[in-house]
């Protein structure tokens, strides 16, 4: 599928070049996919790290593997005269972040197809990792690849760095990033391609995705919260009343987090920091209002707010109970006075909220009304933000526009969660835009039995990473 938007001269050269080598590009993208890479298990890990460093340099790329105490990372890098970069060019520095990790494929029955064995079905890419991130971050590389070959690379340096942990904490990235390695000093922008593009209703009620740009992403935050309140289950008869059951003191403990209106979150500190611009405030004022339609798709009797659906969604923070346990869970009654009962939350921050200052005032909040709850955190990741005034956005959103033919929506932040604020953490990228352009499709089913990306989704990503080269290269 050429550019819907051909300019004319290199572009329509980078387009046929694409053309040409597409169907080289999907078999590169099955090998990535075929190659199992499951970092909660370390299935594949290390295969894997090997495999993404022969396909970086198959697209043209130096590459390197660097080790790290968890998994290891993939660099590779292309100056403008080819290999890596000597430092001499002027033109801009772009790093494109990707992950080689995927989730466990789960309930194997679930899948049409073995989940690491890609297929092509009704027009979409079948396999765990298609869409999150195998069939992005290729995309990246496969652009390299084709500007060498179509002879139009530009006055730019392009890096990738590609990490095998983002599913399970990104433990090796952070350690890579805490070292302030050298080779990201020069870089002038953050570019994610990961995550579904956005949906928007048609006419016709159904969703469908778009173009998107957003600025920054959500945080999150995961606890486990435990409570005990006797040495053993007891009858409910007997004892029910005087004596504390666990699963009724839980669900009081949990509720007591809920502001009046059962929407917001009434914890002390939890809210420091958070703030939205006037900026933002008119992005989302912008966004296509679909919530109908998501109602409907989801047979949702209502929401729980009457704000507006995408500026609860996108400015103010969350809390989810993920999970339940306790008592008894067997067919039938059981007139039981549970002893134990555990609940999984997940928090979603916004941009300025620290989760580690968030959790602390969780923990504080429920010990305060429980001094036996046990509190735990399982996992963080912060929220990040780019000012939506950055220069760098112009070219990306004109390339999103010439290839996909289509007007981009805009987000303030991503509504899910990305390491994305670990590049915050070298002092050279402290100020350096970050930017996440998702190019899957908004029904993948990332984390999902039958995960695929759309075919012609994996081939606009790659010629939309063609064209954010070739537009920073015109600056």
């Amino acid at each position: 599928m050429a550019e819907k938007r051909a300019d004319g001269g290199e572009s329509d050269a980078i387009a046929a070049t694409i053309d040409d080598r597409v169907e080289t590009y999907r078999d590169r993208l099955f090998d990535l996919l075929a190659q199992p890479s499951v970092s909660t298990t370390g299935e594949g890990m290390d295969a894997a790290a090997d495999l993404v460093v022969d396909v970086l340099e198959g697209s043209g790329l130096d590459a390197d593997r660097i080790g790290t105490e968890r998994y290891p990372v993939v660099y590779a890098e292309r100056g403008p005269e080819g290999g890596e970069s000597a430092g001499g060019s002027d033109g801009p520095t772009v790093l494109f972040y990707g992950h080689y990790d995927v989730q466990p494929p789960g309930d194997v029955d679930a899948w049409e197809s073995p989940a690491f064995e890609p297929t092509v079905r009704d027009g979409s890419i079948y396999a765990r990792g298609a869409g999150d991130n195998k069939g992005q971050f290729a995309a990246h590389a496969f652009a390299v690849d084709a500007l060498v070959a179509a002879d139009a690379f530009p006055d730019v340096t392009v890096k990738l760095l590609v990490e095998g942990g983002e599913e399970s904490g990104s433990a090796g990235l952070r350690e890579y990033l805490g070292s302030q390695p050298a080779e990201l000093a020069d870089v002038d922008l953050v570019y994610v391609a990961d995550g579904p593009r956005h949906a928007v209703a048609g006419e016709d009620g159904i969703r469908t995705g778009v173009p998107t740009l957003m600025y920054g992403n959500r945080g999150v935050l995961s606890v486990q919260v435990d409570l005990r309140t006797a040495n053993t289950d007891l009858h409910s008869g007997n004892f029910g009343g005087p004596v504390p059951g666990a699963t009724n003191r839980l669900v009081e403990l949990l509720a007591s987090m809920r502001a009046d209106d059962g929407d917001g979150i009434a914890v002390d500190g939890f809210h420091d920091g958070t703030a939205i611009t006037d900026a933002d405030r008119e992005l989302v004022a912008q966004i296509p209002d679909d919530s109908e339609a998501i109602r409907e798709e989801l047979a949702v009797d209502r929401f729980v707010t009457e704000e507006p659906y995408y500026e609860r969604l996108l400015t103010r923070p969350s809390m989810t109970v993920n999970g339940l346990s306790g008592g008894y869970q067997g067919e039938g009654m059981k007139t039981v006075l549970p002893a134990a009962a555990s609940a999984k939350l997940d928090f979603r921050l916004v941009p300025n909220q620290d989760p580690d200052a968030v959790f602390e005032a969780v923990r504080d909040h429920l010990r305060e009304r429980e001094p036996r709850v046990e509190v735990a955190k399982h996992g963080t990741f912060p929220p990040m933000k780019t000012p939506v005034d950055t220069p760098l956005a112009e070219p990306v959103l004109e390339a999103l526009e010439a290839v996909w033919g289509e007007d981009v929506v805009e987000l303030p932040v991503l509504g899910g969660s990305l390491p994305a604020a670990y590049f915050r953490e070298v002092e050279a990228l402290a100020d350096v835009p970050v930017l996440v352009v998702p190019y899957a499709n908004h029904d993948q089913g990332n984390h999902s039995p039958n995960e695929h990306l759309d075919v012609d989704c994996f081939e606009n990503g790659i010629r939309t990473s063609a064209r954010v080269v070739r537009s920073l290269g015109e600056r």
